[in-house]
């Protein structure tokens, strides 16, 4: 057994969009985009996956559909295609089958990601290297998908690591660099460090992570209190205690969301909607006959920016009512001085069956 943790973290490239390539080649030199079409208007939307050619003309996931047009204004053949989540969903699987059968625990995290902890299988790091190459190969001969893989002492730097080189990378963080690597990074390299967070520690004068590993933790807890300023703290010096956690490949979670008629600016706007979303997530889990203890809602804003609230029930509930008043509750908390919402969802998890264990089944989202 290695002395460290021996952790990876796979990252299929740029998946929707290979998937779209894998099933027609003749696409690939062309700009490809899929995109998640909201049905206002031929442009309304936003792009869910770009290719790297069309990366090249300043595409980006996340971008409304519109502003990537104008981007991709001098590239004639651009390609515009809408999810086929199930499609996806199959060539995910035929990966992760190649992939989990080299891992002492295998943790599915997305459609086109997952952990892997191998420390069992190699003493050292050279080892683990060599079964990163093993599951890129086979990723490639099973599927035609590149993947990107980082190998590193723990979670948090293995996510690092797979974005540090693509596409079809391969980035080892071995224990003895693991503070040297990330002191070096920008600050915002760190799960869970979005903008806003990013630009206030740039005000503070931090804007690496060897910056924030040496700012003075106390004065962090007073800016973002202490369970971030811990995190953002041990994150800077490459600690990450978090385990691999077994699981099946399948989300432990059900959820609904839409695209608004129009933007809503007020939380009454939108108690319809959340009645009618509340009614289907309510209707997938009965189907199922699962209880539910977590309510969580999703707001997208004009701007993209996410913001999301969730609560955990006292009891596992199967009620319709006691979904739709946690459901509504948590909308009105949510959009306390938010404005401008474009899409709304409502998920819940922590699930019971009749028999009283817990199941897993597929992540659901419908537009």
């Amino acid at each position: 057994m290695a002395a460290h943790r021996a952790v990876m973290h796979v990252d299929f490239d740029y998946f929707f969009a290979q998937c779209e390539e894998l099933r027609r080649p003749e696409i690939k030199q062309r700009p490809v985009l899929v995109c998640v079409f909201s049905g206002r208007t031929e442009d309304s939307g936003v792009v869910s996956t770009a290719n790297y050619v069309a990366r090249k003309y300043g595409v980006k996931s996340g971008m409304p559909i519109k502003t990537a047009k104008a981007k991709l204004a001098d590239a004639k053949d651009a390609l515009l295609l809408p999810l086929d989540v199930e499609y996806y969903r199959q060539v995910s699987k035929s990966a992760m089958s190649a992939i989990r059968k080299h891992a002492d625990v295998f943790e599915y995290t997305g459609i086109d990601e997952c952990y892997l902890d191998v420390s069992h299988r190699t003493s050292d790091f050279k080892g683990a290297e060599e079964i990163a190459r093993k599951i890129k190969h086979e990723v490639k001969a099973r599927t035609g998908l590149t993947c990107s893989v980082g190998v590193a002492p723990n979670k948090m730097l293995a996510k690092i690591a797979s974005d540090y080189t693509k596409p079809d990378g391969l980035t080892v963080v071995k224990p003895e660099g693991a503070l040297q690597f990330v002191s070096a990074l920008d600050a915002d390299m760190i799960p869970g460090i979005g903008p806003k967070t990013r630009d206030r520690l740039a005000e503070l004068g931090v804007k690496t992570a060897g910056d924030l590993a040496t700012f003075d933790l106390y004065r962090l807890i007073d800016e973002f209190g202490k369970k971030t300023a811990t995190y953002m703290h041990n994150a800077a010096k490459g600690v990450d205690e978090e385990p691999v956690a077994e699981s099946d490949g399948e989300r432990k979670q059900l959820m609904h969301i839409i695209t608004l008629k129009k933007d809503a600016n007020d939380a009454a706007e939108m108690y319809g909607d959340l009645e009618a979303i509340c009614r289907h997530v309510h209707e997938a889990a009965a189907g199922k006959k699962l209880s539910f203890r977590s309510v969580g809602v999703i707001l997208i804003l004009s701007d993209l920016e996410n913001v999301t609230r969730s609560r955990a029930l006292k009891a596992h509930a199967s009620d319709f009512e006691q979904l739709h008043a946690a459901a509504r509750a948590l909308l009105d908390e949510a959009m306390e001085g938010k404005k401008n919402v474009r899409r709304l969802g409502v998920r819940v998890s922590d699930f019971q069956d009749s028999a009283g264990q817990n199941t897993l089944f597929d992540f659901m989202r419908q537009e």
